[in-house]
């Protein structure tokens, strides 16, 4: 399925398949799709059968149907709550140690058969590096149980600095779906950006590594070395010649 959307002006891409290539290109004007025999394409909810299709882009994108599909992702608002929901000097009860100055980085995600609770990773910033903890609630308004999921490296490691947890991989990244985590060889797994020095906020040149966990709690650093850095193999752009930041995990196929 291809679902162009307004705010792209041009661009294009190609799918293969056993048949050949499948060829989308849009532009300002019109939408150019090439559909090689023995296959179809289904775009904006109709299917389009081998042959060269030129469609005007206001035939497909048009306000009414924006105005239709993004209905039901509309109408966001603030909580009535008065106060965060984290708030930047959370208390921690169990790690009377940790003094934290700013919290950042809440993703919200559910573990596998618990539809009723809830969970946020969110990372704190002591004012020298940071750690990621991970909160509950049942209500996604009022929040607890705040608990330390993954600290520090140690000394020399690519993540010293700090873990910032939160690209996990989700049984579903269907946009209606909830964010549930998903078990593979009995673990759960996040990338995470991470950060060799401390004593700043997000210090250059940052770092991607691997983390698993057995409950979705607590979380390790699965392997011992960043999966991508500015010194990783391979040519490194112009535009990430200085820093990495955080990733994102998807599934695709057996991928």
């Amino acid at each position: 399925r291809c679902d162009p959307l307004t705010s792209i002006s041009s661009g294009s891409t190609t799918l293969e398949t056993d048949h050949g290539k499948i060829i989308v290109e849009l532009d300002t004007k019109e939408i150019r799709i090439s559909v090689p025999p023995g296959t179809e394409m289904i775009l904006m909810d109709k299917i389009y059968n081998s042959g060269e299709y030129c469609i005007p882009r206001k035939k497909i994108i048009s306000e009414e149907n924006i105005q239709v599909w993004s209905e039901k992702f509309r109408g966001w608002h603030y909580s009535v709550l008065p106060n965060h929901v984290i708030p930047p000097s959370p208390e921690i009860l169990a790690y009377q140690g940790i003094d934290i100055i700013m919290t950042d980085v809440p993703t919200v995600f559910q573990l596998p058969g618990n539809n009723d609770l809830f969970f946020m990773s969110f990372v704190g910033f002591d004012g020298d590096g940071y750690q990621s903890f991970i909160a509950e609630s049942n209500d996604l308004l009022r929040w607890e149980n705040i608990r330390l999921a993954m600290s520090y490296g140690e000394v020399g490691s690519f993540d010293h600095g700090g873990v910032v947890l939160g690209a996990y991989l989700y049984e579903s990244y269907d946009i209606s779906a909830p964010r549930v985590l998903k078990r593979v060889d009995g673990k759960f797994f996040s990338l995470y950006g991470a950060y060799a020095k401390k004593g700043t906020y997000e210090p250059d040149p940052g770092f991607q590594g691997l983390a698993s966990s057995e409950d979705g709690l607590v979380w390790k650093r699965e392997i011992d070395e960043s999966i991508l850095s500015i010194f990783s193999p391979g040519v490194v752009g112009k535009w990430e010649k200085d820093s990495i930041y955080q990733p994102w995990l998807l599934e695709h196929g057996s991928l």
